[in-house]
Formats: structure tokens, C-alpha cells, sequence
């Protein structure tokens, strides 16, 4: 180990020593600065962009700026600016960043799951509407998925892997994008907000609980021996964490929080340092780093003085780097101009049909068994189809396991951002008199 080291040290010094101006350090770090200069720039542009001109929410036209900023606009535009911006020396520290920011993301998903709110006082409608916006996409996926994968060209995944993760892929809706939209909207206390924001609350537990496993069986290479072992441990470690671990944190949080009464810059680094070691801990267990970002996240998220505090110190920085920084980074994964040929455009159509299809479907006939109105049921089953943020983390890890190839990442990216452009002005007609007397409301 000493020598090993010694060796990186003495690789480092020769390194720093080839320039007679600066270390290759600078060089690199020159140009991931160029790098993040163009992301936020263009972020900020595109989010200006969408929402003057498409009436979208803030979040909308970041996903859309990560698709801009890739090979599908700027670098088939540009090609020779784009590949002397984006040069492979920093792939991996691009790749790091990205990463480290969607371990801070998910933990502020975590953070964000009010179940008390959300959830209390109409369980029976929440629970059929979750069910069914998570079951019959499932369904649709997994039944449909041999068919897509025979349109693959070239190399194709284990075709389990692939039925099980495109099943997954069509039964995420994300709850931050909604909220977010209804909080735009003003229309966060109506109670076809509360049933979807409750139903998507759902949904995504289940969400991650089932890409947990898929993720699991995947890397376990489908010996259930290694997955058995693998989830015991997990939900060991889940147990852990809500049963003992959480009572202490919340109790010496809270008393942190009363005896200084703001988050204090200790405090903060001692949450990620919690933070990044329950990462650590589920990375090691054969799940995605991100998992144990969440289960923090969940775990925190009943101290809501210090969910207030930490989106105050903490959260726009993660919002307005980290999370320009992934979607770029998901962008310059996704290039359209893989989708050559009117065939590779039919099977994405196709794809996007199902997904609307059996995610609306499901939240809507669920949502009318449930008693709700006509119009409700509609913005619910809208709603329900709104997959954004959590999609595209979801098909990362798809495309990091090898289960989905590129041009059926792109597709399927295609698919998550176009259920979430359409949301906002959707549910701003079909509730356009809730939108209309909480425009009048004083005080909006």
C-alpha cells in the first residue's frame, strides 16, 4: 500500500513538472471550469427560454438545457467546439461531480416525502391510485418489452434485464417535479393536489423499492442466492438506519438546531458525512450509491425546522449547480441522431404511447373508482404521468448496468422529458379555475 502511494506521489510530481506555465491539474481544472461556465450559462438561458415562451416550470427547461447542451443540438451544431470543450481528460471528474450531486439530489428527495401531509386522511383513494399508476405500467412494460428489444440494433442485453428495467422505466412519476408545479401554480392546497402528490408519494417508494431489487438481480447476474443476500443485508441496513439510527439523529439534531438556532456549518458537514458513508454502505452492498442518499434523506425528513434550514443553506447550491451538472451530464449521454430513420422514430412514438397510455389510464379509471369528478380524474391521471427528475435517475442507472443500450436510452429520455413538458399546461387547463382564484387569492 506505502508503495503504491509513493508511486502516485512521484507520478504527480513528474506530472506537475512537463509545464514550464502550470501543472496538468490547472489544465484540467481550466477546462472543466470552461465546462461548468457553459452549463450554467446555457441553463439559466434555456430555463428563461421555456418559461417566458412555453410556460413551463424552472425544472422543465433545466431537463431541456442538458438535452440542448448534448450531442442531439449544440454538438451536432458544433461539433468541433463541442469535442474541444467537453475533451475526455475530464470525463471523469465530470462524471464524479455528477454523481456526487444526484447522492445530494436523492437525499433532498428523501427530505421532501411528508407522509403525515400527504398521505393522512384519504388512504383508501391514494392507495388505489398509487397501485394503479405503478402496476398497470409495470404490466404494460414488461408484456411489451420483447417486442422493443427485437428492434434493437446491433448488441442487445440479457432480455430479462432489459423487460424487468423498461417495465421499471414505465412506472415512475416524479413527486419534485409535481410539487413544484402545484407550488407554481398556486394551487398546492387543493385536494386534487393532495390525492396526487399522496398517490406519487407512494408511487415513488414502490419506484425505488422495485429499481432496488431489478438493480440487485441485475448486478447479482440473477443468482438469487447472491440477491438474497444482497436485499437481507439491505433492508438490514434500512431497518437500522429508520429503527435506531433515526431516533438518535433526530434527537441530536433537534437539540443542535434549538441551541444554535440556525444550521451551522458543523452541522452541515456532519450530515454529509453521514450522508456519504450511508452511500458508501449501500454502494457496497451491491446497490446504487444514491439509494443510501435516500434513505437519509427519509430518514431526516420529520425534523421539517431542519428541512426548511438545509433547502435554505444548502439547497439552492445543489439545485442551481449539481442538478444543471446531471442534467447536462444525462445530455451528453442521449444524442437523437441515433434515431436515424423513420423506424427508430416509430418505437420511440410507440414507446412513449404506452407509457402515457397505461400511466394515464391507470391513474384515471383508478382515480373514478375512487369517486373522484371527471376533470379531477383527468389532472390526476396527467399528473401521475409526469416522470422528469426521477426517470432520468433512473435511466442512468439502466444505462450504467448495460441494460439499455444508447439509442434506447435516448428514446426512452425522449419519453421522460415529453411527459414532463406537457404537464404543466395541461393541468393548468383542466384546473384553470382553481389557477384562476388562486391568481385572485391577496397576497398572490
Amino acid at each position: 500500500m506505502n508503495e503504491n502511494i509513493t508511486s502516485a506521489a512521484h507520478a504527480v510530481a513528474a506530472a506537475a513538472q512537463q509545464s514550464a506555465v502550470g501543472s496538468q491539474a490547472e489544465h484540467l481544472v481550466l477546462h472543466l471550469v470552461y465546462q461548468l461556465i457553459v452549463i450554467l450559462i446555457l441553463t439559466r438561458v434555456v430555463v428563461w427560454f421555456t418559461k417566458r415562451c412555453l410556460v413551463q416550470t424552472d425544472v422543465t427547461g433545466e431537463i431541456l438545457a442538458g438535452l440542448v447542451l448534448g450531442p442531439s443540438l449544440v454538438g451536432a451544431m458544433f461539433p468541433q467546439w463541442f469535442s474541444s470543450l467537453f475533451v475526455p481528460e475530464t470525463s471523469t471528474i465530470f462524471v464524479g461531480l455528477a454523481q456526487t450531486g444526484l447522492i445530494l439530489l436523492m437525499f433532498q428527495i428523501g427530505l421532501e416525502f411528508e407522509f403525515k401531509t400527504n398521505l393522512s386522511g384519504r388512504m383508501s383513494p391514494v392507495v388505489l391510485i398509487s397501485a394503479a399508476g405503478i402496476v398497470i405500467p409495470f404490466l404494460a412494460g414488461y408484456v411489451t418489452a420483447p417486442w422493443f428489444w427485437e428492434q434493437m440494433p446491433g448488441a442487445r442485453p440479457d432480455q430479462l434485464a432489459f423487460r424487468l428495467f423498461f417495465a421499471t422505466a414505465m412506472s415512475i412519476t416524479a413527486i419534485p417535479i409535481l410539487g413544484r408545479i402545484f407550488m407554481e401554480l398556486g394551487l398546492s392546497h387543493t385536494r386534487t393536489a393532495a390525492l396526487t402528490i399522496g398517490s406519487a408519494a407512494v408511487d415513488d417508494i414502490c419506484g425505488w423499492l422495485v429499481l432496488g431489487v431489478v438493480s440487485a438481480l441485475i448486478t447479482a447476474k440473477f443468482e438469487f442466492g447472491t440477491l438474497a443476500v444482497r436485499v437481507g443485508l439491505l433492508l438490514a441496513y434500512v431497518v437500522f438506519v429508520m429503527l435506531l439510527l433515526r431516533p438518535i439523529l433526530l434527537k441530536r439534531l433537534q437539540r443542535r438546531m434549538n441551541a444554535q438556532k440556525h444550521l451551522s456549518g458543523s452541522s452541515i458537514a456532519l450530515i454529509l458525512i453521514l450522508l456519504f458513508t450511508s452511500a458508501a454502505v449501500t454502494s457496497n452492498l451491491g446497490v446504487f450509491a444514491i439509494i443510501g442518499g435516500f434513505v437519509i434523506g427519509v430518514a431526516l425528513h420529520e425534523n421539517r425546522e431542519f428541512v426548511r434550514a438545509w433547502k435554505e443553506r444548502v439547497g439552492g447550491l445543489v439545485n442551481a449547480f449539481f442538478l444543471p451538472i446531471f442534467f447536462a451530464y444525462t445530455g451528453l449521454r442521449t444524442d437523437i441522431g441515433t434515431l436515424s430513420g423513420s423506424d427508430a422514430w416509430l418505437v420511440c412514438l410507440l414507446i412513449c404511447i404506452i407509457a402515457f397510455a397505461s400511466k394515464f389510464g391507470g391513474a384515471y379509471v383508478a382515480a373514478r373508482l375512487a369517486g373522484e369528478p371527471h376533470r379531477s380524474a383527468l389532472t390526476i391521471g396527467v399528473c401521475m404521468n409526469t416522470r422528469g427528475l426521477m426517470e432520468l435517475i433512473a435511466l442512468n442507472i439502466g444505462y450504467d448496468l448495460g441494460i439499455l443500450p444508447r439509442q434506447m436510452f435516448t428514446m426512452l429520455v425522449i419519453m421522460a422529458i415529453a411527459s414532463t413538458v406537457i404537464a404543466t399546461p395541461l393541468i393548468r387547463w383542466l384546473m384553470r379555475s382553481e389557477c384562476k382564484l388562486a391568481s385572485e387569492a391577496p397576497g398572490l
